[in-house]
């Protein structure tokens, strides 16, 4: 089964996003989930323009309603698999309450957080899980803010969710995982911890 498009992916060299497009894939391919019963749902941002790199159907939506629209998806069609792909900036963000509301209703969606603790699509500035006292382009004094920490976030709101933040950077480890919530019949998260190529950098001084 092909799921890639005939469009080139255009992420920055070395992006841990080509991991996380060649795990669906192959986690679709495993799990034998036909074509046309697959929907992938994209936030905006680096991540959201992976969009036009799948064959399959998708929606690319705006900032932080990937989770709202891919519930709409999943009520229209229970038969369907959906997954929602954003950012951290936009499933944590712009997203959170969205993504609460999910995870208290268990919704059975599958969420795929791109998460580098930066908006990188605008050059890098602060996200909600960007290191307190990170010195980023918007806090060059250093980020006053507690990090969110998605796992205990959700779990306090639903114990019974699949929620697991993971090495985004470990190719075997994304697809079985992806693999594992994908399977799971209620609300599932992934958090890949990733580090941007181009503006990461700035994280480790």
């Amino acid at each position: 089964m092909i799921l890639k498009s005939s469009i080139t992916p255009t992420f920055c060299p070395g992006c841990n996003n080509f991991l996380l497009y060649a795990a669906i894939q192959q986690a679709v391919t495993q799990l034998k989930i036909a074509k046309e019963n697959l929907v992938l749902v994209f936030d905006i941002g680096c991540i959201g323009n992976m969009a036009d790199f799948f064959s399959t159907y998708s929606v690319h939506g705006l900032h932080g309603r990937c989770i709202p629209t891919a519930l709409g998806v999943k009520l229209q069609n229970p038969k369907l698999t959906v997954i929602a792909i954003g950012g951290d900036g936009g499933i944590y963000g712009e997203g959170m309450g969205h993504l609460i509301a999910a995870a208290r209703s268990d919704s059975p969606v599958t969420v795929l957080v791109s998460n580098n603790q930066l908006y990188s699509l605008t050059t890098g500035q602060t996200s909600p899980t960007t290191p307190k006292g990170a010195k980023t382009k918007s806090t060059p004094l250093g980020s006053p803010s507690v990090p969110v920490d998605p796992v205990s976030l959700l779990k306090s709101a639903n114990p019974d969710i699949f929620v697991e933040s993971i090495n985004g950077r470990d190719p075997q480890l994304v697809t079985a995982k992806l693999i594992e919530a994908i399977k799971h019949p209620g609300f599932s998260l992934l958090d890949l911890q990733q580090v941007c190529a181009t503006f990461g950098k700035q994280l480790l001084a």
